[in-house]
Formats: structure tokens, C-alpha cells, sequence
């Protein structure tokens, strides 16, 4: 990601209706699949500048991670324990959390193997810890956006949940997300196509009251929906995880 989308994300996460609805979502899945736990460890792999990783501070103690100095800078900002480091090594011991959450990170052009990216959740998740993950979704869709913030490649549903499997986690949701973005993301594609506009711009920008107000809306209604019901269609995919524990017999 460019430096300065670093600082634009930060002076817009606490109110643009993008971070606001997504972070709203993720919160919901964990409410979810934590149950009634109380005071768990948490991971943020990726965190970026840090408002999603200081929300999840309500379900327990929470550390992040993130491989830019930009991105560690804005989240100390907000007193985030945040370390420097890679999702393909992560610094902590084996069995460590309770809940990993790895937001739009997985395809980024930082992570060069994805499996091992994916061992590693795997590896600091606890015996029946869970982990909530996001990606970009189809393949067909081409934005500008993505090149702005060194997006390497988008997934098909079906590759998505193969390549979990095959870190050995149990999938026990997976479904698309922000489904309402699609059609306005599809048109943005083929206006950016039509007048060759090929450098690269960030889609997080100042909006107007109104548009904010219900976009946040809109895309906040699936906070309720995606802890029940997947979505058929979206602009990423977002799962929910299990890692086995032998000794167990609850599953969610």
C-alpha cells in the first residue's frame, strides 16, 4: 500500500461508511462465534492504523500486527499493542489466541506464499479458536483501487475455501460480502476501462453527510444478516474458521 493511504485511511476510518459498516460486520461474527466467552486473547493480522484492532478490545485482550512503520505509527497513535511483523511469521508461540482476524490481507503483493500465510493463522489460533477472514472477491473485476493499495489478485469463492482447507482449518461460514457495492463497483470498472484511466487512486475519500449516512445504512444491515444467512454475491468473500480440537465435542 502507498504511504500516504496510510495517513487518508486514518483520517477517514472513524467515519466512512466503508470501515464503519465492515468493522460493524466483523464485530457481529465474532459476537457470534465467541458465544459467551469472556475475556479472550485476540490477533489483528494486518491491522493497519488500528480502529478495527481497538474495537475488538471489548471481547478481551487484543495484539496486532502489521509490516509497515506507517501503519504501526497511526495504530500506536490509538494505543494499539501492535508489532512489526510478517503474516508468513508471525511472533508469537503456538496455540496463543482465541480469535485471529485477518482483514484484506491475504492477496495483498506483500504476502508471497499464501499457504504459509495460512499455516501461520493456523498455527497461533488455540485448539478451537477461530479465525475471521476477508479477501477480495471475483476475479473478473478490475479497479484502479486495487493497484492504489498493491492488490495482487482477487478470488473465486470456491478457490478461496480450497486454499483454507488446505491449512487444515474447518470452515464453518463462508460467504460474500457487501453485496450492495457490486453493481457500483462493476460500473466503476467499465467507466475506468472506457476512459483508459490506469493510475492508481484510492476509492476512500471524503463523502457528503448524506451519502455517508446511508451508505453506512445500506451496508450495515449486514452486520444482522451474515451471522445467520451467506450472502450470493459481494466485492469480497469473508469466513469464519475453525481450528479442530481433538478433545472437543461443541462445535458452532
Amino acid at each position: 500500500m502507498k504511504i500516504s493511504e496510510y495517513e487518508n485511511i486514518f483520517r477517514n476510518e472513524d467515519n466512512h461508511f466503508y470501515y464503519v459498516a465492515n468493522h460493524r460486520i466483523v464485530l457481529s461474527l465474532v459476537n457470534k462465534y465467541l458465544g459467551h466467552k469472556k475475556m479472550v486473547r485476540l490477533l489483528d493480522v494486518g491491522c493497519g492504523t488500528g480502529l478495527l484492532a481497538k474495537k475488538l478490545a471489548k471481547f478481551g485482550k487484543v495484539s496486532g500486527v502489521d509490516i509497515h512503520e506507517e501503519a504501526i505509527k497511526y495504530a500506536r497513535i490509538r494505543n494499539v499493542d501492535v508489532k512489526k511483523a510478517s503474516i508468513t511469521k508471525l511472533p508469537f508461540l503456538n496455540n496463543s489466541f482465541d480469535v485471529v482476524v485477518c482483514i484484506d490481507v491475504l492477496n495483498h503483493r506483500w504476502v508471497k506464499n499464501e499457504r504459509r500465510a495460512l499455516l501461520e493463522l493456523y498455527r497461533v489460533l488455540k485448539p478451537s479458536g477461530f479465525l475471521i477472514i476477508r479477501a477480495s472477491a471475483n476475479k473478473w473485476l478490475h479497479l484502479v483501487h486495487d493497484k492504489h493499495v498493491w492488490l495482487k489478485k482477487r478470488y473465486e469463492k470456491e478457490d478461496f475455501e480450497r486454499k483454507l482447507h488446505g491449512a487444515g482449518f474447518t470452515v464453518k461460514r463462508s460467504s460474500y460480502v457487501n453485496m450492495m457495492l457490486l453493481p457500483m463497483a462493476l460500473l466503476l470498472s467499465i467507466f475506468e476501462k472506457m476512459t483508459k484511466t490506469n493510475k492508481p487512486t484510492s476509492a476512500i475519500s471524503h463523502v457528503s453527510s448524506l451519502i455517508n449516512i446511508f451508505f453506512t445504512f445500506l451496508l450495515s444491515l449486514e452486520s444482522y444478516v451474515l451471522p445467520f444467512i451467506d450472502l450470493p454475491f459481494g466485492i469480497a468473500l469473508i469466513a469464519v474458521c475453525k481450528k479442530s480440537d481433538p478433545n472437543s465435542k461443541i462445535s458452532n
